[in-house]
């Protein structure tokens, strides 16, 4: 993981796994209950992309979304995502607004996928030079596991990808990260 040192990444690893331990056995995975409003966010790593780019760069990366309960296995809402990176006093940003599914292929289990479409923007800033952005179309796609903490209450380890088309070129991010989801 360019960008995160390796004590760190190990550590949120352990730290990802302990609280994963103890919410095992702190609240057996009954039945899901997923009705209602719902929300949920999370931080972790991204790694950005495009299609005439060298390489990927590393950096926070983070995503929130809510919205309402179709069903024991489909929720519906909306999905922000998004990636950040600052360096000698400029800043590139990418994210995306999507009308988001969130589908659990079993209704008593907690893992998911995730999709959407909206839109997405790319901005990019030097200090005092001013900033620029572009807005064009966006897709998400994505999964995780939601970890049962209480009974309204999971830890969501996730991975995401999300990309964009504008009329200057695209970008594309993957995020791994842990959040926590409301139901």
């Amino acid at each position: 993981m360019k960008g995160m040192p390796p004590r760190t990444a190990l550590a949120l690893a352990v730290i990802t796994a302990c609280l994963a331990g103890g919410a095992f056995a702190q609240h057996p995975q009954q039945p899901q209950l997923r009705h209602g409003f719902w929300f949920s966010g999370g931080l972790g790593y991204g790694s950005l992309g495009c299609k005439d780019c060298g390489s990927r760069e590393g950096a926070l990366s983070g995503n929130i979304s809510l919205g309402g309960t179709l069903s024991q296995k489909v929720l519906l809402g909306v999905s922000t995502n998004g990636w950040t990176k600052s360096e000698n006093g400029s800043t590139l940003t990418v994210g995306s607004l999507t009308a988001a599914i969130r589908f659990y292929p079993s209704p008593t289990g907690g893992f998911f996928l995730t999709g959407g479409l909206g839109l997405g923007t790319v901005s990019a800033g030097v200090a005092g030079f001013g900033s620029a952005s572009e807005t064009g179309v966006a897709a998400l796609l994505g999964l995780g596991y939601d970890i049962r903490v209480s009974n309204s209450v999971s830890l969501s380890p996730y991975w995401n990808g999300f990309a964009l088309s504008y009329s200057g070129g695209d970008a594309n991010v993957g995020q791994i990260g842990l959040g926590i989801t409301v139901h």
